[in-house]
């Protein structure tokens, strides 16, 4: 009973932190189903880790080796499956992707490696247990570390995922999953090297606590990115050009020409589709030092931050040969601060003029109408 007593004062913060966000989850679902069902599940299988946990404890406390070899096996498959599923959070990998059974594979290799602690002759490599009179003792190998090695690979996909998100300024997003990744890894270092009794027990408590916090900044992000196109949102636009005003050098103005004729005609989806393909286009494009939102609509709007006039030309130049490629058109205008007096308003207002001048010239010489193309 002892065991049974400490198992739940050591996870009773993990209980309370994994119950409020599977309620959470499970109350919106519909509205963010990939973040709701990853958060679901890595909430119980840190759940599941904990009750293993306890199992092996038991185990170890009856001197059965099946029992102890059992559980730590379990233990040692289930714990890069975290990280596993942090990765499926951020929503990098799908499961229709073709990557997604590559990333899924060394899940298949560290069950295949531990399966081996059961066959005599080979466990001497993974680990073992035996036991004396004075209990049970723990004996392992290299490939003991497969499941460490594992977790370090998924990490480094995570950092991977981490820096692409800062490089598309989302720094805030970044920042969050690498710090929740590495205090998952970090866990485990301690609970691996730095604790030969087995009465460290920090893992299960850092999921949770690393999930909520994840879970928490997705839902704060929501509030600054558009959530059809993933661009920053008309909020953040007016929030960053007050912030860095003095800063911007340049601004482009993009509007799809013939949103409205699409959605009539094709659907709202193929409308999507196309603001979408604009939005990919814009961001192909777009220099290091450019930021990318999505005003509204079929409205786009990219400020250089310290870059020159040639940054500018070289995106609206790659953008325009690349729109007409595809099967859309878009209207777009730019303006270069001429001097550090002159207002952010005045290059907004330069842009929109040669955007509307190019969008006169392509309803002269378009089979659209302009008054069935526009958008309401």
């Amino acid at each position: 009973m002892a065991i049974f007593h400490q198992f739940i004062i050591n996870n009773f913060i993990l209980f309370c932190v994994s119950l409020v966000l599977i309620v959470l989850s499970v109350a919106r679902f519909k509205h963010h189903p990939r973040v709701s069902t990853y958060t679901i599940l890595l909430l119980s299988l840190t759940l599941v880790i904990a009750v293993v946990g306890l199992l092996q404890a038991y185990a170890k406390e009856s001197k059965s080796v099946f029992g102890a070899t059992f559980f730590s096996m379990l233990g040692y498959d289930l714990r890069p499956v975290c990280l596993f599923f942090i990765i499926m959070m951020t929503g990098k990998i799908s499961a229709k992707n073709k990557i997604f059974f590559v990333a899924y594979l060394p899940l298949i290799i560290n069950a295949i490696v531990y399966i081996f602690a059961f066959v005599p002759g080979v466990q001497d490599y993974v680990f073992y247990f035996k036991a004396n009179d004075a209990g049970i003792f723990f004996c392992g190998g290299f490939f003991r570390f497969t499941s460490h090695i594992i977790s370090l690979i998924y990490l480094s996909f995570l950092i991977y995922i981490s820096f692409t998100k800062i490089s598309a300024k989302h720094i805030g997003h970044g920042l969050t999953i690498l710090s929740c990744s590495l205090f998952v890894v970090a866990a485990v270092v301690i609970e691996t090297f730095l604790d030969s009794t087995g009465e460290i027990q920090v893992l299960n408590d850092t999921i949770a606590v690393s999930a909520l916090v994840y879970y928490l900044y997705l839902h704060i992000e929501r509030t600054q990115i558009d959530g059809l196109t993933g661009l920053f949102n008309r909020e953040t636009y007016f929030h960053d050009v007050q912030k860095m005003e003095r800063s911007v050098t340049g601004v482009i103005q993009f509007d799809m020409n013939g949103l409205k004729y699409i959605n009539d005609n094709f659907g709202h989806i193929e409308g999507d589709k196309a603001l979408i393909t604009i939005a990919e286009l814009i961001t192909k494009f777009a220099k290091k030092n450019m930021y990318i939102y999505r005003l509204g609509g079929d409205e786009y709007v990219v400020i250089c931050h310290n870059g020159t006039e040639q940054d500018v030309i070289e995106t609206v130049e790659g953008f325009k040969k690349a729109i007409g490629g595809t099967k859309y058109y878009c209207s777009t205008g730019y303006a270069i601060r001429s001097n550090a007096d002159e207002s952010f308003e005045n290059m907004m207002k330069e842009a929109e003029k040669r955007m509307y001048t190019e969008k006169e010239e392509f309803y002269k010489n378009s089979p659209f109408e302009r008054r069935n193309s526009e958008t309401n």
